[in-house]
């Protein structure tokens, strides 16, 4: 007999974590699930832990890669591949769930049989699991009532108000899918490291109604130095989520206030890309071609901000820094997209 639901654990160098997230999945008050239990090659003990897990529990299936797939989004779709149930949670192994979670999301979902959906709200925890509050001031910077209370809405309503200055599902742990809406949207894009689960949903919501509970469920484990650092500062997350505000443009017009919001935001993490971290040029080159293509005189007020600032800093070493080793190469890309 095929599980109600498939339980996903994606799991990489999370040795610290993974037996809090194994007994919060297999705690749960909803007790109908397959657990897939994926390792991508890790190099510390997390296989010892799993294989203890899977000799106690029938319901736990194991996958071992053989090489490591160097990406989260990969993992999704393999474990997506696998699951029979008629519900996918992808729990992420360094997370943690209230016991209420499935049992919570599901009742949602089998009361809205449209909803392809259902998402809660999450609280965050540092690495040594104490408290940092909700993601709700986040949700209330876009809506001061809609998230303070369960909603149902139409998914392209929340991609056309919200999605294009923020990915209001921000943690794929506090999500519960619908298998056959999975199925009917397609695979996560394996091209994006960071950005790829905000592209994801964005191609979800379009499909289908959306159920939120405004209960944090979900516990979200937040690093101090993490994938998302390094790529803030080589260039890879400011690239990534050009290309998902340019996705975004192409399926709905998004909100103008936001809209313009997220455009004025791209620009400030632009340049500091450009004056802090020594993002390379080629990506300089390829933000600003995206960015063009989708928000006419782009090139103009990307000019304009630069000058702006260093008029704001003609007391300190940054002009001299700029003008010596910046100014008339970005000058140049700015204006015309080459180097």
């Amino acid at each position: 007999m095929v599980a109600k639901v498939s339980i996903i654990i994606p799991n990489f160098n999370h040795a610290q974590y993974l037996s809090q997230r194994i007994e919060s999945v297999l705690g749960q008050t909803w007790q109908d699930f397959e657990v897939i239990l994926m390792d991508d090659c890790s190099q510390d003990t997390s296989r010892s832990i799993i294989d203890a897990y899977a000799a106690k529990d029938s319901r736990i299936r194991v996958i071992y890669n053989e090489a490591n797939s160097g990406s989260t989004f990969k993992q999704w779709n393999k474990g997506i591949r696998l699951a029979q149930g008629d519900y996918v949670w992808i729990a992420e192994s360094d997370d943690v769930a209230d016991p209420r979670f499935l049992e919570a999301l599901l009742s949602k979902l089998e009361v809205y049989p449209d909803a392809g959906l259902a998402y809660c709200d999450s609280w965050s925890i540092d690495s040594q699991g104490k408290l940092h509050g909700t993601g709700r001031y986040l949700l209330e910077e876009l809506d001061s009532d809609l998230f303070r209370q369960d909603f149902v809405l139409p998914g392209p309503e929340l991609v056309r108000r919200f999605m294009s200055y923020r990915n209001i599902v921000p943690n794929a742990s506090a999500v519960v899918m619908r298998r056959s809406t999975l199925l009917a949207v397609g695979a996560a894009p394996e091209h994006l490291r960071v950005a790829g689960d905000w592209w994801f949903w964005v191609r979800y919501f379009q499909q289908t109604q959306v159920v939120f509970i405004a209960e944090p469920l979900n516990y979200f484990r937040f690093h101090v130095r993490n994938v998302r650092t390094r790529t803030e500062q080589d260039g890879t997350q400011l690239l990534e989520t050009a290309e998902v505000l340019a996705y975004i443009k192409q399926v709905v017009e998004p909100e103008p206030r936001l809209y313009q919001r997220a455009i004025a935001l791209l620009i400030e993490r632009w340049l500091h890309a450009l004056v802090y971290y020594g993002m390379p040029l080629a990506r300089h080159r390829r933000f600003i071609q995206i960015m063009s293509a989708i928000e006419p005189g782009f090139r103009t007020r990307l000019l304009r901000h630069f000058v702006q600032f260093l008029v704001r800093n003609r007391l300190s070493g940054t002009k001299m820094l700029l003008f010596d080793k910046l100014l008339g190469r970005s000058r140049r890309t700015i204006s015309t997209g080459k180097a």
